[in-house]
């Protein structure tokens, strides 16, 4: 859970079976609302990884923690792939 100025967030990231990718969600648990979603795939690297940004009043910090977030589940794919290339 983050916080910042006085607003409460929500970051998860889990594995998506149904979608074979990582997901990486961002929710204002102060009202409930979705800030911003992704999903990277870890089985096709041909496959784009899907980025949708719901709002376009992320805070900075909240919005850093997401892409950190992001980022490090992008490097988890790619371990993901190269296990299942060996």
């Amino acid at each position: 859970m983050l916080e910042d100025d006085g607003k409460l967030y929500e970051l998860l990231a889990f594995y998506a079976v149904p979608d074979d990718a990582w997901s990486v969600e961002l929710t204002d648990l102060t009202d409930g609302r979705p800030l911003a979603h992704t999903l990277i795939p870890d089985e096709d690297p041909g496959r784009p990884c899907e980025v949708r940004t719901l709002a376009p009043d992320i805070p900075v910090e909240v919005l850093r923690h997401y892409l950190v977030t992001v980022a490090e589940m992008g490097v988890a794919a790619g371990r993901s792939l190269e296990n299942t290339r060996k």
